[in-house]
């Protein structure tokens, strides 16, 4: 058993790892500035929440389990999936408006004229 939990454990780890990867090479390859804000999406949406149950499953493993992490881990999942959704969209509404250049393959642009 014990193999098996370390292995869902670097599983996570290593996945999670990879949703801050895919961002951060995102990132390099974008060229404006709401593309990147919308890159920054598999790593709040998938980095954070594999990292945070990888380390809860280790931490569990290894000083015995907790309920009070396990709920500081489900709202700290929570918080980051809602903050980051509510700061993306603050972030690049505020981006367009300032007058950032688009990208010229943006289309549709659904906030030309807002």
């Amino acid at each position: 058993m014990s193999l098996v939990l370390d292995l869902l454990i670097a599983a996570l780890a290593i996945v999670g790892a990879l949703g801050f990867l895919v961002s951060a090479l995102a990132l390099l390859r974008v060229r404006d500035a709401l593309s990147m804000v919308n890159s920054l999406g598999p790593a709040t949406g998938v980095g954070v929440p594999l990292l945070l149950g990888a380390a809860l499953l280790h931490q569990g493993r290894t000083e015995g389990w907790d309920i009070v992490s396990v709920v500081e881990v489900v709202l700290a999942v929570l918080a980051a999936l809602v903050v980051s959704s509510i700061a993306s969209n603050a972030l690049g509404r505020a981006a367009y408006r300032s007058g950032a250049p688009l990208d010229p393959k943006t289309d549709p642009n659904e906030l030309a004229g807002r």
